[in-house]
């Protein structure tokens, strides 16, 4: 266990980081204004950057900047420019999603410390390795881990550990998501998600026909609630974690301030050991400053649906009652209240008929009387706009009382959070009054009056006097604990001087504080330096470097595989997620299809899960260990540790999947340099970034043409939770196909893999036959068709249409016939084909 569990805090603006520190935060997480994954919040210019280092500093709390989206190689020297201007400043560490930026910043700016985030969907013990030996401090765990494989992971992985404790929840693991980007072009992994996943669905079957009542279960079938670990800080606490993390870099200041003060009660509680329990008063505020219902989301097993807010995606306060009546001459509602109300509080009606009514408490009345205030107990009128029913429930939404005092606590000129000190005060006639101040730590800071002290006649300075002057610390950190003085003889001096000096041995302990905590800084000379030498790199991969691009399928059946075979693909995949409503893919059926791959002179690749957490990992390494290797060309990764483990069980070459993210080249030199020979680009790429990357890649490099693309994989299963799942998740999801149907009833579908995660798809596969000759033409190594979903028939088809195209190289086909072949492959995509982000890109 450390020393010091840290609380990390978040910041959007200016006054939520003053609420961090001031209600006890030891570290606080913010962003720039560019390359931050939370590009909505207000975040920090960099002058606001070097003001929050230095306040958090003074205060003797750590800045973490988030620099955690995925970058292009022409963003890459401003990225590695921002993290120089962070170690320069005295940041405590930068939160990194892009491999790319990590393997640059280790080579410019070695000295600042990085922080691997969320977004790097670090999930199991090998990838938290592998980042460790790529110079990574600490890692930011997939907020999907079990409490059990978190303190594997702090045991064996060898680097810091980082979890969330509190606030929203991801539906999808962070960094796998592609459902903002691929319906509206707003990246997550950009810093721009639009959060689609709190809008509404409906769960339907392969028909498109409803199968659970709106009314019943809720409208928000991706919402998840709020993560709430508050009465379970000592389980946390033994597992060895390093930082516990709030949530809400966009919420506001007093959100910051009441969950931060909160928790800081709270673990101070539990690291004193003894009986630890949640005060209904800490609870209370905890949910009425803002949630959607809470849950402690994966820590404890898998909750179902007890992780979800099927009824509202946002804010549900708490109840405050409900409508016993309702006059319609006075429009006032009567109310039942179960919890106090004042004038300025707000509140929302849950009506029967009509959705919501919402709105401020401008009027109390009891008894005939307005009034500002009511008990819990009392019934009282209220004026609610809109019409309600008796039975309705009233929730309250804002708490003013909360609300005030929270904002006080980042708002007084008279700071909260203070850092005792020991006073000593020297004084002798004819010399200076010295006044000397230590902190905890032992940094100190000494001054001295301008002028000599004098014989006192009649008023000698004593203690109480001294202590009574120099503890006037209210708009300052410190505060007095102890003094000391040794007053030699009857003296006095000025009370300005006295008070001068104070303030001058205060300035001068701040000054120590923040040189302790500063870095030497990396002059500009060395930096560039070291910038010019890192992005020194030639075009490596030519032309006459280059086989025929290649056609690479992905499939999950043996039926498939012979089908891509025989109509002309060069490269399969094989297995990987595998999808219940298919049969399942056992070893005799992997070494079958590796036995026909090798007689036709087809390269065969064993595809893995994207997710395999260390329990899962385990299994698809017994299953390496199992199959025969002589049937393997490789072996496809879709996450970092398990490129680490294959290098460990099998020489084997690894292929790097999309869901590594390949957005720059450095990126793709990091995943080289991790194990892998090949990688597939990110398809959140254009056409022409592809272009301008492939020339300068040192490995092969693969896109992805055609076929249903994963937008998210959840530990979460829709059709298990809503429809109920047996024992061994023996659930209704066997042999059939699913899918969520949005607000314009567009249906996304989706699968259940064989570890009961669900894989949401595209509601459109992907087709870009018509730009094959421009694909070839980058020196993209293959060309893959994601077919893992489909049946034979399906694979035939699509695969021959491919083949036919590219046999035809260099030669151009006329518009005409490529149409003629796209709309031959449409009745296999009955919802219509989408050209992905190949030409419009992700903001």
């Amino acid at each position: 266990m450390p020393a010091k569990l840290e609380l990390l805090a978040p910041a959007g603006v200016w006054e939520a980081l003053v609420a961090a520190v001031e209600n006890g935060a030891d570290a606080v997480y913010l962003g720039g204004k560019l390359y931050s994954a939370r590009e909505s919040a207000g975040n920090f210019d960099n002058q606001e950057l070097l003001r929050a280092i230095e306040f958090a500093h003074i205060r003797g709390v750590k800045i973490y900047v988030a620099v955690n989206t995925l970058l292009s190689d022409h963003e890459l020297p401003g990225a590695a420019r921002f993290l120089h201007f962070l170690q320069q400043a005295g940041a405590d560490a930068a939160i990194i999603q892009d491999p790319g930026l990590i393997r640059l910043a280790r080579r410019v700016v070695p000295e600042l410390p990085l922080h691997a985030s969320t977004q790097m969907t670090v999930h199991n013990i090998p990838a938290a390795q592998l980042l460790k030996e790529a110079g990574i401090k600490r890692v930011v765990l997939a907020r999907e881990l079990s409490l059990e494989a978190i303190r594997e992971i702090v045991r064996q992985g060898g680097v810091e550990v980082e979890v969330f404790i509190h606030g929203a929840l991801c539906v999808c693991y962070s960094g796998q998501c592609l459902l903002s980007s691929m319906i509206g072009g707003r990246s997550g992994n950009r810093g721009r998600c639009a959060q689609p996943c709190r809008l509404r669905y409906v769960l339907v079957d392969e028909k498109g026909r409803s199968l659970v009542g709106h009314k019943e279960v809720g409208d928000y079938l991706l919402s998840p609630r709020d993560l709430n670990m508050s009465r379970h800080l000592p389980d946390l606490i033994k597992a060895g974690i390093t930082s516990l993390k709030i949530e809400g870099r966009m919420k506001r200041p007093e959100y910051v301030a009441t969950v931060v003060r909160i928790y800081r009660e709270l673990l101070d509680r539990a690291t004193e050991g003894g009986e630890f329990s949640v005060t209904p008063e800490e609870a209370g505020e905890l949910a009425q400053i803002f949630n959607r219902d809470f849950t402690t989301g994966y820590y404890y097993g898998r909750p179902g649906r007890e992780l979800m807010s099927y009824k509202r995606p946002n804010n549900r306060g708490v109840r405050l009652g409900r409508i016993k009546g309702f006059d319609r001459n006075s429009r006032l509602a009567e109310v039942s209240l179960e919890k106090p109300l004042r004038v300025g509080d707000g509140i929302e009606v849950w009506v029967t008929e009509g959705g919501r009514a919402a709105g401020e408490v401008r009027r109390i009345v009891m008894g005939g009387k307005n009034i500002e205030r009511a008990a819990a107990g009392d019934t009282v009128y209220l004026d609610i706009p809109g019409r309600v029913f008796p039975g309705d429930r009233v929730f309250k939404t804002h708490d003013a009382d909360l609300v005030e005092r929270a904002r006080a606590t980042f708002t007084s000129p008279k700071e909260q959070k203070k850092i005792p000190l020991v006073f000593e005060v020297f004084a002798r006639i004819n010399k200076p009054l010295k006044i000397k101040v230590t902190d905890p730590g032992g940094l100190t800071g000494e001054a001295e009056t301008r002028s000599p002290v004098q014989a006192a006649l009649t008023r000698p300075l004593n203690h109480d006097y001294l202590k009574n002057q120099l503890d006037r610390l209210g708009n300052t950190p410190f505060a007095l604990a102890e003094l000391y003085c040794e007053l030699v003889g009857p003296v006095m001096a000025p009370v300005a001087e006295i008070n001068e000096a104070r303030r001058m041995a205060l300035a001068g302990l701040e000054e120590r504080r923040l040189a302790a905590s500063r870095r030497k800084p990396v002059s500009e000379e060395d930096f560039h330096c070291r910038l010019s030498t890192a992005l020194s790199y030639e075009k490596v991969i030519k032309k006459d470097n280059i086989e025929k691009t290649e056609l690479a399928v992905a499939v999950t059946d043996l039926d498939s595989l012979k089908a891509a075979v025989k109509s002309g693909a060069s490269m399969v995949y094989f297995g990987g997620e595998q999808y219940r409503s298919k049969v399942p893919c056992s070893i005799n059926a992997i070494q079958a299809g590796g036995e026909i791959c090798r007689k036709a002179g087809v390269r065969y690749i064993l595809s893995s899960p994207r997710i395999l957490q260390d329990q899962d990992l385990a299994w698809f390494s017994r299953l390496l260990e199992k199959i025969d290797e002589s049937f393997l060309d490789g072996v496809q990764a879709g996450n970092l540790g398990l490129i680490k483990k294959v290098k460990e069980i099998t020489g084997k070459p690894v292929y790097a999947d999309f869901s590594m993210n390949v957005f720059n080249r450095e990126t793709a030199v990091f995943l080289m340099e991790a194990g892998a020979v090949q990688v597939t680009l990110s398809p959140e790429l254009t056409m022409e970034q592809i272009r301008r990357l492939i020339p300068l890649l040192p490995v092969p490099a693969e896109v992805i043409v055609h076929g249903a693309i994963p937008l998210m994989v959840s530990e979460y299963c829709a059709a298990g939770s809503l429809l109920g799942c047996g024992e061994n998740r023996a659930g209704p999801c066997g042999g059939r196909h699913w899918g969520l149907m949005d607000r314009k009833g567009i249906v996304f579908p989706f699968e259940l893999d064989q570890f009961c995660r669900m894989q949401l798809f595209n509601s459109r596969d992907l087709c870009v036959i018509e730009d094959v000759g421009l694909l070839a033409g980058t020196g993209a190594a293959a060309l893959r068709i994601e077919a893992r979903r489909e049946d034979s028939g399906y694979v035939r088809s699509v695969v021959r249409a491919y083949r036919s195209v590219l046999n035809r190289l260099p030669e151009t086909l006329e518009e005409d016939v490529t149409a003629w072949i796209k709309e031959a492959l449409a009745k296999y995509s009955p919802d219509g084909f989408t050209r992905g982000h190949y030409y419009r890109g992700v903001l």
